[in-house]
């Protein structure tokens, strides 16, 4: 006789939330951001939509690399060109949505444009590439003469626009607080839905062997093409929605450090499991504020050993689980649903 959970046809077994206690932590769970700007205020509601915006552009990474197994070293040149033309675009009066959605797109050609040599090489020489293009877009966004593309090396974002043109007004911090948090949903939805369709399963073809998928069918160059436009479409959106919450632009912000730290965000989690991206976002966000406020609070001498430490916990929290903490957690709910019978 059946008992407990169990599934009966192909689609349950396929379902985005296939168990009982996922879709009761889903109801209960969900309203909670969007209580949260009526409890918490100033600091922490930045900080909250800064790891929903960061959440967007590890969400990308992870489309590249995690999905199609492609190294791109450039995400910080994605924000930065999302950023400078959502910018420029909001200068027009078409809205944040569309100069967002403008940014996402520009990003995403420049992003195929320097994935073009995955034709010929793979691995470590398209990490070289893209952390040329890191480089470059550097070099582009601080030179004064290319100000009439970029619109300057330092601008200041308008803290009041409207979303579609002059309607539906995003003057506040709880404003932006709340189209990250949808924005961030969002993708996350899609996020989740892509990984299950044939094109996801073919990104994962390639990732695990390009040469075993091309004897299957698949092309390769064109899925990791389409990988770095879509993945570079989120990061470049997420850069848009960034210039927003900071309200000023410099290219200071969007270094090889910003990208390093996704990358960070992104292993911490669990590489290719889009739930692991947005815990490894929230945990590496909160653990470095944490300690930038423990060090200005009590030692504000001794702030340079900020990235010492934080990079010390690191390498022992990966040395103790490689594959992330989304991976522990699953450990950890094998081990208590056998308990006390470890067999």
């Amino acid at each position: 006789m059946p008992c407990g959970e169990y599934f009966t046809d192909y689609g349950s077994r396929m379902g985005l939330f296939r168990w009982r206690t996922q879709r009761i932590a889903l109801v209960l769970g969900l309203p909670i951001p969007f209580l949260l700007p009526f409890v918490i205020g100033g600091g922490t509601l930045n900080l909250f939509a800064q790891i929903y915006i960061f959440a967007i552009a590890v969400l990308g990474l992870n489309v590249i690399l995690g999905y199609a197994g492609e190294i791109v070293l450039a995400q910080g040149a994605f924000m930065a060109i999302g950023a400078y033309s959502t910018s420029r675009m909001l200068g027009t009066g078409a809205g944040l949505l569309p100069a967002m959605i403008v940014g996402g797109f520009i990003a995403a050609g420049v992003s195929v444009a320097f994935g073009l040599p995955a034709v010929r090489v793979k691995g470590f020489y398209i990490a070289i590439s893209t952390l040329a293009l890191q480089f470059i877009a550097e070099w582009f966004f601080l030179n004064d003469k290319a100000a009439f593309i970029h619109g300057g090396v330092q601008q200041t974002v308008p803290v009041d626009v409207g979303l579609l043109g002059s309607f539906i007004r995003i003057s506040s911090r709880t404003d932006i607080y709340f189209l990250a948090l949808v924005s961030m949903l969002v993708f996350a939805l899609l996020s989740l839905n892509f990984s299950r369709t044939g094109i996801g399963r073919s990104f994962r073809a390639v990732h695990e062997n390009d040469l075993a998928a091309a004897v299957l069918g698949i092309n390769v160059f064109r899925n990791k093409l389409l990988a770095f436009a879509i993945g570079g479409f989120m990061i470049g959106f997420s850069g848009g929605l960034y210039a927003v919450l900071i309200g000023f632009l410099d290219p200071s912000f969007f270094t090889i450090e910003l990208t390093l730290q996704h990358y960070v965000m992104l292993l911490f989690g669990g590489l290719g499991r889009v739930w692991g991206a947005l815990l490894g976002v929230a945990m590496v966000s909160i653990l470095l504020d944490n300690l930038q406020e423990f060090f200005n609070t009590y030692a504000p001498d001794a702030t340079s050993l900020i990235p010492v430490l934080f990079g010390a916990i690191i390498i022992v929290v990966l040395a103790v689980e490689p594959k992330g903490v989304l991976a522990a957690l699953g450990q950890l709910k094998e081990y208590l649903r056998k308990w006390p019978y470890a067999y």
